[in-house]
């Protein structure tokens, strides 16, 4: 299986049928005025809060403060999360995401 990239402006579903893991690289999400989630395998939810935007390689500003590297928030001074920016996926399991308005994964298979 060569990469894949899947981008999309609503939610984001992906099942690896590949025979192999994968690593999953998220070069963004943005999630609007309803919290949102991304769930990896059987790790379960990963909660991302209102008006969020995450990914590898985002330059971001935020006049409210700073939130660490490669994210940015709006929603709220004092809200803390985190969010993996590249996981690896097992053969068999999927990843997705609820609640978010866009979004950039690229795959890539174990093999090349």
């Amino acid at each position: 299986m060569a990469s894949e990239v899947l981008q999309g402006t609503s939610n984001a579903s992906w099942s690896n049928s590949t025979g192999q893991n994968v690593r999953v690289i998220v070069y963004y999400i943005q999630v609007d005025s309803s919290p949102g989630t991304l769930t990896i395998g059987d790790m379960g939810g990963i909660s991302m809060p209102s008006y969020t935007i995450v990914g590898k390689y985002l330059g971001s500003h935020n006049d409210q403060g700073q939130y660490g590297q490669n994210q940015t928030n709006t929603g709220g001074y004092n809200t803390r999360y985190g969010v993996p920016l590249e996981f690896v996926l097992p053969n068999g399991k999927s990843f997705s995401t609820t609640n978010t308005s866009k979004f950039n994964f690229l795959i890539i298979p174990e093999g090349g």
